[in-house]
């Protein structure tokens, strides 16, 4: 994927960075990742909202609402 020349920049670059400066590499590197939807830490923040439109305040006569 990577030339050695590339990883062992990287690897001698790490060393001379803050902590801070590591953490947001670790994210950049963790977001480069694929993601699987088995993944447990996985969470979709529509999850709960699917559906919405068809039962509660969403569907109680939104045409009015909207048209009026």
């Amino acid at each position: 994927m990577y030339s050695n020349n590339t990883q062992q920049k990287i690897l001698d670059t790490i060393p001379l960075l803050s902590e801070q400066q590591l953490q947001v590499v670790l994210q950049f590197i963790q977001s480069l990742q694929p993601k699987t939807m088995n993944d447990s830490h996985h969470h979709d923040p529509l999850e709960n909202f699917i559906g919405a439109n068809h039962y509660g305040n969403l569907a109680t006569a939104i045409d009015e609402e909207l048209y009026a």
